[in-house]
């Protein structure tokens, strides 16, 4: 299971795009902020049916070079465009080179920044403080597990691309503060009855079993003639193995005939792993093209899928819907949070929905 400092980073980076965190009481205003509410408000009753919002709008306008203003801070583009090159560091997250997709990735950045910086207030507020030793343990543990080359190797990657270790020590204590506030805010959620989990086991009783797994068998080649001339191959009567281990670029699999051993549909390839699973057993299916090539696919067994009855999945249920709760609570305390900091976004980084906690179905749109 994934930690909940894991959870929380995932659905931050779900902001940003295609990237889905580590985000999670009653809306905080600093107090410098309480004489420019109080101010806004006056000017609101004296534009009452005179165009309020164009004059807000004109107040609390964006100069040139600015992506935003959070909390009357206001983060210019190249500050923004830092804090994407450290994400894409330490996650992987790059901007696409589709022009359409650079807009989405440009406005979800700007709102995932955004969602931080208001996340870190509500930490401060909240007196949430991180150890830089803990920091510190929390980073070599994350190098440990996903970096084998050790993290002298790690960090001077980073400096390549002119990521400091203070700033990757600052982002991790940026989550692991999260993570204290998501406990704090869905501290008060209430557990799941047995009626509860029983109603979620009924609603979804088709998804509660053990999924179908098939033994499988491929060649991949790069080109779709070549692929298509395998296939005719095979049907004509060629050994499976044979041809595997004469064509294949799959050095790993080449050797023992192209065999994938036995997998569920999820740990596949999606066009892989729709043609495998709707292949009838015994049969060779194919070409699908993948991002490793073209791939001529064999079905040696199936087993079926198993239901499962109520009491074996219980627990696990109640958790999963204790953790929807937690969820929805979190969303709904930071779409709070959000409203309260009164974000502006100059127009190229404005994303659809600027106080949803999660992106919409038109993220990226202005």
């Amino acid at each position: 299971m994934r930690t909940l400092v894991t959870r929380l980073w995932t659905r931050l980076v779900g902001l940003i795009g295609s990237l889905g965190a580590w985000v999670r009481r009653h809306p905080v205003i600093p107090a410098h902020r309480l004489t420019q509410v109080a101010g806004l408000a006056l000017l609101v009753l004296l534009a009452i049916g005179s165009g309020t919002t164009l004059m807000l709008d004109r107040i609390e306008a964006i100069p040139a070079g600015a992506a935003f203003r959070v909390d009357g801070t206001l983060v210019t583009e190249s500050q923004l465009s830092d804090r994407v090159k450290l994400l894409g560091a330490l996650y992987g997250v790059t901007p696409p080179t589709d022009p359409a997709k650079l807009d989405q990735f440009r406005r979800d950045s700007a709102k995932a920044v955004v969602v931080s910086d208001v996340l870190a207030d509500a930490s401060r507020a909240k007196g949430i403080v991180i150890a830089d030793k803990t920091a510190n343990d929390q980073l070599t543990q994350l190098i440990e597990t996903t970096f084998p080359q050790g993290r002298d190797v790690f960090l001077r990657k980073l400096a390549g691309v002119g990521v400091t270790q203070e700033a990757v020590l600052g982002e991790v204590k940026a989550q692991l503060a999260n993570a204290r506030l998501y406990d704090q805010v869905t501290n008060g959620v209430p557990v799941p009855t047995d009626q509860d989990v029983e109603h979620a086991y009924q609603q979804h009783k088709a998804e509660m079993a053990v999924p179908e797994k098939r033994h499988l068998r491929n060649i991949v080649v790069a080109g779709q003639d070549q692929a298509t001339r395998i296939r005719a191959q095979l049907a004509g009567g060629a050994d499976f193995g044979a041809v595997a281990g004469q064509s294949s670029m799959d050095d790993s699999t080449k050797g023992k005939g192209g065999d994938l051993g036995t997998v569920t549909r999820d740990q596949l390839d999606k066009n892989y792993g729709d043609a495998a699973f709707t292949a009838a057993p015994n049969s060779v299916f194919g070409p699908v093209q993948t991002q490793n090539g073209w791939n001529v696919g064999q079905v040696l067994e199936v087993t079926p899928a198993v239901p499962l009855s109520l009491g074996q999945v219980r627990e696990q249920l109640r958790a999963s819907v204790l953790d929807q709760r937690k969820t929805d609570a979190w969303d709904t305390w930071l779409s709070g949070q959000l409203r309260t900091a009164h974000a502006r976004y100059a127009d190229a980084y404005r994303p659809a929905d600027p106080d949803s906690a999660t992106p919409g179905p038109n993220a990226g749109s202005s």
